[in-house]
């Protein structure tokens, strides 16, 4: 199975404080349903990565990454993390390009 695991920012919610403090933002895993779309693996990278992209936007996260594995619990990332809102790719995340 191959899916597109896609990426939102958190509240900045600092873990454990009450009353409750926020700090700076993080990008996280979203949750849910709308948060993966799994794709057809017999597709061409290239392809893979513009459906991620435009399932992305049209969903309103800010980025996505590739996952291959038999299920979402054992799964590993084939690809980095790519933002889509920006059209910037996270540098520190895996080198191999994806979609080129």
């Amino acid at each position: 199975m191959i899916y597109a695991q896609f990426y939102q920012m958190s509240t900045g919610y600092v873990l454990g404080t009450i009353p409750p403090e926020f700090g700076a933002p993080t990008l996280i895993e979203a949750c849910g349903d709308r948060s993966v779309i799994i794709i057809d693996a017999r597709l061409s990278r290239a392809t893979i990565g513009q459906i991620a992209a435009a399932e992305c936007v049209k969903r309103g996260y800010m980025a996505w990454r590739i996952f291959k594995g038999e299920t979402f619990t054992r799964s590993q990332p084939i690809s980095q993390l790519w933002y889509v809102s920006t059209g910037r790719e996270d540098k520190t995340a895996m080198s191999a390009t994806f979609g080129a």
